[in-house]
């Protein structure tokens, strides 16, 4: 039977959020819809441990909200925190946690009046094990762009979009939200089909390739042989290229996806669902089904429940977030109304 953990106590409002895990077993999220934190265990891949509130950016009046979405194998954190610009306008930042506290990544638009500083708001989504950041970021084309933050560099590069700015129906608006240590890249870009329809596409963006690939749906055009009708959306890929998301498919249901560079994507659980991660083992998670369920699914267990995996009276688990190679899962679970973060440790 799996031990489930609940991380933080979250005494104000009874919620909490469980986002991701790396190979040891700490595990990143956010307590009573304000603090970030960081979860250790006692012993890597444990099922007791220590949870610490993580510092959020300087604000006016009350501490700002943070949240830690991402952890790599060096206890390297990244997420987004309320803060202010150089101007004191207040704004949301993507930042970066280490030992030595708290950093703010700035945006893709440099503040012209304070140079070194930048406006807008920025998020990280996630963090490889070379400390390369995606996320999404204001641009200067008005829209937010998928950005790739290179810690050798301290910079922001701005990966575009599937579309270019100005383009009848849409906005180039992208966001990044996932890399694996190659340095491959996947997210989600507005686009426009064959037809001109505004659509979302799950892209791919190559190591060091500047160029976006619109990795397409379930839904071929059949009046365009290697096009695609729909919308799709890129999650998880991880070190062994497996790309995992949601794309709609036959009959309006959006299902759990795999996708591939240079084929068609195919379906891994062809009713409503959607994909959330991919672990190293190419284990997946996500939710299934309204009201949604957290499943986990790999060659070996087939689909998992994990309501049934976690087996706590009193607790449905409603989606799972993120997994690791000893195959420990974070998750969301509802517990007595409340929203909590959990691990599973089966």
């Amino acid at each position: 039977m799996a031990t489930v953990t609940t991380l933080v106590a979250a005494t104000v409002t009874g919620m909490s959020e469980a986002n991701g895990l790396n190979a040891t077993g700490s595990v990143v999220g956010q307590e009573d819809t304000v603090f970030a934190y960081v979860w250790n265990p006692t012993q890597p891949n444990g099922t007791t441990g220590t949870p610490t509130q993580l510092p959020a950016l300087p604000t006016v009046g009350a501490p700002g909200k943070a949240r830690a979405r991402s952890i790599n194998a060096n206890g390297v954190i990244c997420g987004e925190s309320e803060g202010l610009d150089a101007s004191g306008n207040p704004v949301t930042r993507a930042v970066l946690w280490t030992s030595a506290g708290i950093q703010d990544l700035g945006t893709l638009i440099p503040d012209p009046g304070n140079p070194g500083f930048f406006v807008g708001n920025s998020r990280a989504l996630h963090i490889n094990d070379n400390g390369q950041i995606v996320g999404a970021s204001d641009s200067v084309t008005g829209a937010e762009h998928a950005f790739l933050f290179d810690p050798t560099t301290a910079s922001m590069t701005d990966l575009g979009a599937l579309v270019l700015a100005g383009a009848s129906g849409t906005t180039d608006t992208s966001r990044a939200t996932s890399i694996n240590s190659q340095g491959d890249v996947v997210g989600v870009s507005n686009s426009l089909d064959t037809s001109g329809t505004p659509v979302e596409r799950a892209f791919l963006s190559t190591a060091g390739s500047g160029f976006l690939a619109d990795l397409g749906t379930l839904l071929p055009d059949p009046a365009n042989p290697g096009s695609f009708l729909g919308n799709s959306s890129a999650f998880g890929i991880n070190d062994n290229g497996t790309i995992i998301g949601t794309s709609d498919g036959g009959g309006g249901l959006t299902g759990v996806t795999r996708f591939f560079s240079g084929s068609p994507p195919a379906p891994v659980i062809p009713s409503d669902s959607a994909g959330s991660d991919v672990g190293p083992n190419d284990d997946i998670v996500g939710s299934i089904g309204s009201p949604a369920v957290g499943f986990t699914e790999n060659n070996t267990s087939g689909l998992v429940d994990l309501t049934t995996l976690a087996a706590t009276a009193g607790m449905t688990v409603d989606n799972g977030t993120g997994v690791s190679a000893s195959g420990q899962i974070t998750a969301s679970a509802t517990v007595g109304g409340s929203s909590v973060g959990i691990l599973i440790t089966p």
